[in-house]
Parts: structure tokens; sequence; C-alpha cells
């Protein structure tokens, strides 16, 4: 062990204090910095997190408005398959010779009603 009292090993151990000194205040710098990372976390993930909705929304908004779209489309076919029938100009009534259904209605008995001949 070195004796305190040398100024030689005075001079050794002060430089060696310095260098922990000098150690400690980088080791504060560093976790400065790594407590700046660290709180900038939260702020990352919520970014992260609102990109990852906003693009999915905006899938499930261009799904919606296709399917939406479909659907449309299948209403208004079906409802041209309701007129083709009730008017007789659909091609399974035109091949069975069945005239149209506001034909049949107009011409049925009751639907003539009191007073008309």
């Amino acid at each position: 062990m070195t004796n305190v009292s040398d100024p030689n090993a005075a001079e050794e151990l002060r430089e060696v204090i310095r260098e922990a000194h000098g150690l400690l205040k980088d080791l504060r710098a560093e976790r400065r910095a790594i407590e700046q990372l660290l709180d900038g976390i939260p702020a990352k993930v919520d970014d992260r997190i609102t990109t990852a909705l906003e693009a999915g929304l905006k899938d499930l908004t261009e799904a919606t408005g296709k399917a939406i779209d479909k659907a449309t489309a299948n209403v208004f076919h079906r409802f041209e398959t309701l007129e083709a029938i009730l008017t007789g100009t659909d091609r399974a009534s035109q091949r069975a010779g069945r005239p149209p259904l506001e034909d049949l209605l107009r011409n049925h008995p009751h639907a003539k009603g009191p007073g008309r001949a």
C-alpha cells in the first residue's frame, strides 16, 4: 500500500480522485441522455399507435365504402328484377307467355269494385 504522506502518492491519489470525478460526471451525463431517450419513448409509441389507427381507419373506410356501393347496386338490381317480374318483361314470364301482373290485377273480378263494370 502507498504511504499517503508521500508527496508522489498523494498526487497519484488526487489524480485518481480527479479521474473518478470525471467518470462520475460522464456517467451523470449519460444518465441524463438515457432519461431523455426514455422520456421520449411514450410519445413515439403514441405516434406509432396514432399512425396505425389512422391507417386502419382509412382501410376500414375504404372497405366500408366499397361494401355499401356493392350492397346498393345489389338492391337496385333486385328492384329492377322485381319491376321486370311485375311488368311481365322478365324473360321467364315472356317465355311462359304470362301477362304482366299489372294486367292480371286490373282484370281480376275483385279489382273492378262496386259500380265498376
